[in-house]
């Protein structure tokens, strides 16, 4: 029974350190561009950053990486793992620019 309950206790501590974590955010664009490890964007939440607080995400899909369009702010999410890669999971056009897309038509 000791076995176990120690086993129980390990698992969960291996499950509540994890090894990435997930955020959803407004992101905005400002550079694009590939590099030995694939493509990438640089992108801040213009909510809780700064510019110079930028980040570079990696886009697998090159389809993916073609849509996305630099200085547009999208609603995105995104893992974080523990070896500081970052990788996309979702993105979308936020409201506000499909709101100018819908104008300029």
């Amino acid at each position: 029974m000791k076995k176990l309950i120690s086993l129980f206790i390990l698992l969960f501590l291996l499950t509540a350190c994890g090894t990435k974590s997930s955020t959803t955010s407004m992101l905005f664009v400002i550079d694009k561009g590939h590099s030995s490890e694939g493509k990438w964007i640089e992108v801040y939440d213009p909510n809780n950053q700064t510019k110079d607080e930028a980040f570079k995400i990696v886009i697998d899909e090159d389809n993916l990486w073609n849509l996305i369009m630099e200085n547009t702010e999208y609603f995105a999410t995104y893992e974080s793992k523990r070896d500081n890669n970052i990788k996309i999971t979702t993105i979308e056009l936020s409201a506000t620019e499909q709101l100018k897309k819908k104008d300029v038509k």
